[in-house]
Parts: C-alpha cells; sequence; structure tokens
C-alpha cells in the first residue's frame, strides 16, 4: 500500500459554538474530524452518531455529511480534508468505519504534528506532515477493528444514559482519583443501585472497569509512545511504577518493559 500519492487540501483546528456546526454537504476529498473536546452530533451518509473527545470521523468523497454542536460549551476539532490518487489506497480508506474510537490512542499527538507543520512552515515541513500523515492512516488501518463505534442508535440500546455519562467520566479522567460516590453523584443514583445498574450493563464493577481502562490505555501508550514507564504509569492514573508493573503483570500477564518489547501480548 502506498501513501505517497496524496494531496492535503486543508488542515486545521476549529471551534463550534454551542448550537452552530457545518450543514448538510458532500465534496470531492476525504473529511476527517476529530473531536478534542465538547459534545455534539454528525449525520454521515444515513448512519448517525454521538460526538465526543477521542472519536475520529471519517466522511468519504461524495458522502454527505453534517454536525453540530449539542453540548453547552464549543466543540472544538482537529480536522484534514485530503485527496488520494492511488485507488488501492483509496479503496483501502473508503473501507474504514464512518467512527472510530481512539480516546487512549496517541492519534491526537499525529493530528496536532500535522496541524502544527502546515501552520508553522518549518524548514522542511512538507516531509514531516508526509510522514505524519503515513503513520495516522497506519494507525487507523491497524485499529479500525478494535476501536470502531456503533451508531448512535446502536449504542443507544447498550448502556443508559446514565451509565454512558459515568463511563464518558471514566475515560476523561483516568489520572485522576475516581470514587465510588463520586460516580454514583455523576449518574444521579444512590450508591448500592448504581452498583447493581453499572455491573448489570457492563458485566463488571466501576473499580475494575477503571482499571481496565486505565490498563488499556498503558498498553497502547507503551505501543505508541515514546514515554518511559514511570510516565505511562502517572498518565494512567496508576500513581507510581512499582504499583503500576505489579497491577499490569497481574492482569495483562507480562512486565510493561516485556510488552513494550515485544509490541504485544504473550
Amino acid at each position: 500500500m502506498n501513501f505517497s500519492d496524496f494531496d492535503i487540501v486543508w488542515v486545521s483546528s476549529c471551534e463550534y459554538p454551542c448550537e452552530t456546526g457545518i450543514q448538510k454537504h458532500k465534496h470531492v476529498f476525504f473529511h476527517f474530524i476529530y473531536a478534542d473536546s465538547g459534545v455534539g452530533e454528525i449525520t454521515i451518509g444515513n448512519k448517525k452518531y454521538e460526538m465526543s473527545a477521542g472519536r475520529i470521523y471519517l466522511a468519504p468523497p461524495f458522502v454527505e455529511h453534517a454536525f453540530f454542536n449539542k453540548g453547552d460549551t464549543a466543540l472544538k476539532t482537529l480536522e484534514i480534508k485530503f485527496t488520494l490518487k492511488t485507488l488501492q489506497t483509496e479503496d483501502a480508506i473508503k473501507k474504514l468505519p464512518y467512527c472510530i474510537n481512539v480516546k487512549n490512542h496517541p492519534i491526537k499527538a499525529i493530528l496536532s504534528t500535522i496541524l502544527n507543520e502546515s501552520s508553522d512552515n518549518l524548514p522542511m515541513c512538507d516531509l514531516a506532515i508526509s510522514y505524519n500523515f503515513q503513520l495516522l492512516m497506519l494507525h487507523l488501518l491497524r485499529c479500525n477493528e478494535r476501536f470502531v463505534e456503533s451508531s448512535i442508535h446502536e449504542s443507544d440500546k447498550k448502556f443508559s444514559p446514565e451509565i454512558k455519562k459515568v463511563i464518558n467520566y471514566i475515560y476523561e479522567n483516568l489520572t485522576e482519583d475516581i470514587s465510588l460516590e463520586k460516580l454514583a453523584d455523576i449518574a444521579g443514583f444512590e450508591k448500592n443501585y448504581f452498583l447493581r445498574k453499572f455491573k448489570k450493563q457492563t458485566n463488571t464493577t466501576p473499580m475494575s472497569f477503571i482499571r481496565d481502562a486505565r490498563l488499556e490505555k498503558a498498553g497502547d501508550l507503551l505501543r505508541y509512545s515514546d514515554m518511559n514507564i514511570s510516565q505511562i504509569a502517572i498518565a494512567t492514573g496508576f500513581k507510581g511504577i512499582h504499583y503500576f508493573s505489579k497491577v499490569f503483570f497481574e492482569h495483562i500477564g507480562i512486565r510493561p518493559i516485556d510488552y513494550r518489547n515485544k509490541g504485544k501480548l504473550r
């Protein structure tokens, strides 16, 4: 697969105030939209998705799409519009889902690098943009099966609004001390009732869910980032390298350093 034959049409960091957005339209290029913060709703073709931090949305050429801010704060995005001249590569990218959850993946850093290079006009910026764009495509093609999100109507069948709100809070606050009382308060339930409702919908306890979310993020950082083990422990809410290593080994079955070296589970 060849990523060299592409043209980036437009790269930008965008901010959409409350109750604003982009009306339904279509164009001849691909449109990647990374939701950085805020909440919204996006329609691509005949599918509708929630917009929330850590998700990438792909509108292929000639497919109608529109989105709007439905939250109380600004919806902030990183966006790339591009064309591909290699048919094999274009066909592969067209097979990507319209929505991919990359919250625990360092794709945002890659997008930010592309944005900075395009705006700062540094020496050899074209080469840097090309390299990072290829890296972005590689990550998306590699992990789309793992991170694909169902449409808004399908996802609503699994979690109630209260539990979905709690799950979003957990993913957005993995570095914080998250208490059971705090989660029950976010859901608006009495603690014991919240425990029963959360376990019924997720098949696990809130504390186990938090641990697994932290381990998932740690695994991605071990594979895709240059952070050292201590930095990853802090970035995933484990507070210290020794405790992080202990929990990682107990639940993943391999030491963090060995996981990084092998690039996969044993």
